[in-house]
């Protein structure tokens, strides 16, 4: 189809889709409000769990569009009007479930179930897109419906039953679209289109670490330590930029077939990602246990790692030695970082010198990397 996104040669993400995205950074920060409050220095184990199952929800919805868009987006007024709406809900849904009220829990289901099911319309109505392959859309729009309707239903039943049947909705679409892989192969991924979404999405989340290194400044004493701290907060978050991205052309020259690869390991590197952004601000603030903030840099290092990761494990296998080597000498080097008896802000050092460390590793495969030598 003449109107279909698909098949232009030189696409990019939409502007609407660059706005989606920032929605979806906003409503990711209030989810992420439950990672900065620390009470008398500890961040129980429940609450990083609770922020964990707060922004699963706000991911899939964000998931399930960007799936849509990449195989079915004319950037007609009824797809932009829809994209609208979801972000309101996507608004909704943070504000709800992060305050964690329980009177709250119904209207943050109800927004939640709605967003999919304008997905699963707009799957509905380009049934005839791609021509032939039109079961595709209908099929995955069934997915869809069926999943938001499991999802519902928890709205009927009292805890902690109402929060297994919710999250049993959303496990029903991952498992769906897994089983699903051999229909999905007729439509393949646009593969520029995927990789420049996530790609985009994750230079915002670093943008708001840095806006989170900005907002601590404002209310500390400036001290040499807390110098130290500020620095080695934006010297890390830099280092991941360049780890993200130092090689992130060679996906964008894969050719993907359902890109489930890639989105789905972003879910890991996005909550990575969240808990070492909040980890720099706890250390400039000094507002955290030594002892949590270790056991918070483990799993967010190993979440970020693992997202990263596992799409090029995946995708690129002439990587896979350097990753594997490159990724455990990381693990152990943090290891050592964090079981010796430092403070926050020492800790935060070890930390971004590992991440430096990984930026040097990388060196010894750039001849496989580079623009010239990277597969066509």
């Amino acid at each position: 189809m003449k109107d279909l996104r698909y098949f232009d040669p030189n696409r990019r993400a939409t502007w609407l889709e660059l706005f989606f995205d920032l929605i979806f950074v906003v409503a990711l920060g209030d989810a992420g409000e439950l990672l900065s409050e620390a009470h008398d220095g500890h961040i129980p184990p429940q609450q990083i769990v609770g922020f964990v199952l707060v922004f699963l929800p706000l991911w899939w919805i964000w998931a399930g569009h960007t799936i849509y868009a990449n195989r079915f987006d004319t950037d007609s007024r009824q797809h932009r009007l829809s994209t609208l709406v979801i972000m309101f809900l996507l608004i909704v849904i943070s504000a709800q479930a992060a305050s964690g009220a329980q009177d709250r829990y119904a209207l943050a289901v109800a927004c939640y179930c709605a967003a999919r099911l304008i997905i699963a319309g707009m799957y509905f109505v380009s049934k005839r897109k791609h021509h032939d392959r039109g079961g595709l859309a209908t099929t995955v729009g069934t997915v869809f419906t069926v999943g938001a309707a499991i999802s519902l239903s928890s709205v009927l039943l009292p805890p902690p039953w109402s929060y297994l049947v919710f999250y049993a909705g959303i496990l029903f679409d991952m498992v769906a679209l897994v089983l699903l892989n051999p229909r999905l192969h007729v439509v393949p991924a646009h593969t520029p289109h995927l990789i420049e979404r996530v790609g985009l999405l994750t230079i915002i989340m670093l943008g708001e670490s840095v806006i989170s290194i900005s907002a601590a400044l404002a209310h500390i004493a400036w001290t040499p330590a807390k110098i130290v701290a500020a620095v080695s907060g934006f010297v890390l978050v830099s280092a991941i930029w360049w780890i993200y991205y130092d090689s992130f052309h060679l996906l964008e020259r894969r050719k993907l077939t359902t890109g489930h690869s890639i989105l789905y390991s972003h879910f890991f590197l996005f909550v990575g990602l969240a808990i070492l952004a909040s980890l720099i601000r706890h250390a400039i603030l000094g507002t955290l246990d030594p002892g949590d903030f270790r056991r918070l840099a483990a799993v967010g290092t190993v979440l970020f790692f693992l997202g990263k990761q596992y799409g090029y494990y995946r995708e690129v296998p002439q990587l896979r030695p350097y990753l594997l080597t490159n990724t455990t000498a990381v693990f152990l080097l943090t290891a050592l970082v964090l079981a010796l008896p430092l403070g926050l802000e020492a800790m935060l050092v070890g930390l971004t010198a590992t991440m430096i460390c990984y930026v040097l590793l990388n060196l010894r495969y750039r001849h496989l990397v580079s623009p010239a030598h990277a597969p066509a």
